[in-house]
């Protein structure tokens, strides 16, 4: 098989097909910050704990976000599971009230907390420059979705170039949101590439749906290999495309 470089993922693409959260937004220090405020809100006792407690939530032990984003349980059933995890590893008890207590002081803190990574803007630009559409592409709902766009000032520019869980009821890896959201961005899977921070979701998800695909490790954790293209730093694709646009116009070869 052909190793699979920045270059060769990037040749003749006509559209980027964006992962949102810990890509393009900073999801995991907004949950922290977010998870830290209603676990003080919800828990006052467990002075010192709030922290702990929300990065708990965030690493999901259990993997109930990836059952909802599977289609398995409702957004509802994530949120239940996810706090009564908390509950139990701190040995508090979840009231009756509990989920919605915690979004009720979750949710304008996370819409506070939201910030965009430093690349982002550069590879939009960029990205309009030559004529490369963009789109989205989440296991995120709609409203929290709506809620860091808006907060961001990137609702308008995607409103109609989104797919999320509610577009079928299910998310990545499941090949029909990544065809339908290359339907959005009017390109053809072979000539989109798919960046994200999940080697499962963003990466392999996509490549079994026939895009390409970039792993964004920001993290600088994860090991190259020739089956993966991988970046630490959404700069690094800017700058190929920028460079490379010469190059770019015909699709890549035999792959």
């Amino acid at each position: 098989m052909t190793e699979r470089t920045l270059e060769s993922e990037l040749s003749g693409i006509r559209a980027l097909i964006l992962d949102i959260d810990d890509t393009i937004v900073d999801t995991r220090a907004a949950m922290a910050e977010a998870g830290t405020h209603a676990a003080g809100a919800l828990w006052p006792e467990r002075t010192g704990a709030h922290r702990d407690m929300a990065q708990r939530y965030y690493d999901d032990p259990g993997r109930w976000f990836h059952r909802y984003a599977a289609g398995e349980i409702s957004i509802e059933r994530m949120r239940l599971e996810r706090l009564g995890d908390v509950a139990s590893a701190f040995g508090v008890q979840l009231p009756g009230d509990g989920v919605e207590r915690y979004l009720a002081a979750y949710v304008p803190a996370f819409r506070r907390a939201q910030r965009l990574f430093d690349d982002v803007p550069d590879l939009l630009a960029t990205a309009a420059r030559l004529g490369i559409d963009v789109a989205l592409l989440t296991n995120s709902t709609t409203a929290d979705t709506s809620i860091k766009l808006e907060a961001l000032g990137l609702a308008e520019r995607f409103a109609d170039l989104i797919v999320t869980t509610d577009t079928f009821g299910f998310g990545k890896p499941d090949p029909r949101v990544y065809r339908e959201v290359c339907r959005l961005a009017a390109a053809d899977p072979a000539v989109s590439v798919c960046i994200g921070d999940s080697l499962e979701w963003d990466v392999l998800g996509a490549m079994r749906a026939g895009m390409r695909a970039v792993w964004l490790d920001r993290g600088g954790q994860g090991e190259a290999t020739a089956e993966v293209s991988r970046v630490e730093s959404l700069s690094e694709i800017t700058a190929a495309l920028a460079d490379g646009h010469g190059r770019f116009g015909t699709a890549a070869g035999d792959r």
